[in-house]
């Protein structure tokens, strides 16, 4: 099981609709905060949305589909 992240957001509440629209659509959503106690240290700090592998096509097509396009992250090939 290969998980792959689908998106970054700065904040936690486009991180939290964006986790609802994909669960309500099927796919599970693993999330994974990071900086958040070194941001006062200039480190950025956000949430990466993933999801497993065989679920990356959808959950990024859905996401652009309904406006959140500009928070997609690139494949790694």
């Amino acid at each position: 099981m290969s998980i792959a992240r689908v998106a970054f957001a700065f904040d936690a509440g486009t991180f939290g609709v964006m986790k609802s629209l994909l669960e309500s659509e099927g796919v599970g959503v693993l999330d994974l905060a990071y900086g958040g106690h070194v941001a006062i240290a200039g480190a950025d700090q956000g949430y990466y949305l993933q999801v497993l592998e065989e679920d990356q096509d959808q959950a990024a097509e859905l996401l652009q589909e309904n406006g959140f396009g500009k928070y997609l992250v690139q494949r790694q090939a």
